[in-house]
């Protein structure tokens, strides 16, 4: 939907990794920069028309040091044109990445998104249009640092899905019918850390606007003029680099955790179903597992006898009584 010129602008500076922050800042000359208030540092920055109003948010996780999230959004002077653009959001899932639900099934997404869009839009009777994902090409730079990054840290990458999910919802706004479109762009990668496979989906600058029906070309122009103004600041994204590092490195001990548990279960496991086969085989066999004292060989036992004797031609004799017969071997089988 949006132009992949301006997301492969925005990503390489603007959504470097999980950014998150407090309130918002002030505007000057038309340009809205939003600042963390814990850390005073300026997070982001953008061209805004003039006369349209902005703000923002900025929301941390119980630790400090760790920002999750931020969002911005602009307003135009009649307020029937919204617009809203977030740093990236992280969705993990678990199995094989084509057969995670909502990257198979878009009305998933869609309809978590439809609180969302509803209270930020100030919209009633909101309902969903459409929801479908659209084949994008992807930017390359992106690509090539996820994989580099991927092997710098020795995480083996399985699979990768570059796609845009495109929403549609419609509603109610003081009386007026008011469209609402979402673009996602999802990078989705996969890996195998153990046994299994788990898969990391990250929505690259989500955005969003709402707009009396029959405006959405004129309300796209507009986020597209914004989105591509968008500056990061070199403070913020050497903090957001620190916390990266720290990120990536817990991510990695989980991921060595998994692996470790899982070889460590599926040993266990395979070493249980060989002792429960092999107790199922003698049972319906009707036979016994022994053991020659003199040799330690093991070998199976009709269990109606006690005795065993291999003869030249390497057949087994089954006798319950001791005596020898010609050009056999004989030994007093033990239970094992």
């Amino acid at each position: 939907m949006f132009r992949m010129q301006i997301w492969a602008a925005v990503l390489t500076a603007a959504l470097i990794q999980l950014a998150a922050f407090g309130q918002s800042g002030g505007s000057g000359r038309g340009r809205f920069f939003l600042v963390d208030q814990r850390t005073q540092i300026p997070v982001v920055s953008c061209a805004v028309p003039q006369n349209w109003m902005a703000g923002g948010k900025t929301t941390w996780t119980t630790k400090k040091e760790l920002p999750v999230h931020w969002y911005v959004w602009s307003l135009s002077p009649d307020q029937e044109t919204k617009i809203i653009f977030s740093s990236q959001m992280l969705l993990p899932a678990t199995g094989r990445l084509r057969q995670v639900p909502f990257l198979r099934n878009p009305a998933i997404l869609a309809k978590a998104l439809a609180p969302g869009a509803q209270r930020d839009h100030h919209l009633s009777g909101i309902r969903l249009v459409h929801a479908q994902f659209i084949q994008r090409k992807p930017d390359q730079n992106l690509i090539n640092t996820r994989i580099r990054q991927a092997r710098e840290r020795g995480i083996q990458l399985t699979d990768m899905i570059f796609t845009e999910l495109v929403i549609r919802f419609e509603g109610n706004r003081a009386g007026r019918k008011i469209s609402v479109i979402f673009s996602l762009p999802i990078l989705a990668i996969e890996n195998r850390p153990g046994m299994s496979y788990t898969s990391l989906a990250e929505v690259l600058m989500p955005t969003s606007f709402s707009c009396p029906a029959g405006a959405e070309n004129a309300a796209k122009q507009t986020l597209e003029q914004i989105v591509s103004s968008i500056r990061m600041n070199p403070g913020f994204i050497a903090l957001i680099n620190r916390i990266t590092e720290r990120r990536v490195a817990e991510w990695i001990r989980i991921q060595n955790e998994i692996h470790d548990r899982q070889m460590a279960a599926a040993s266990s496991s395979s070493k249980t179903q060989d002792k429960v086969r092999n107790m199922w085989s003698e049972y319906i066999r009707d036979v016994d597992t022994v053991t020659n004292p003199g040799t330690g060989q093991k070998m199976l036992v009709d269990s109606r006898y006690d005795h065993a004797w291999i003869n030249t031609e390497g057949e087994v004799i089954y006798h319950n009584s001791g005596f020898n017969t010609p050009n056999a071997s004989t030994a007093a089988f033990d239970p094992n």
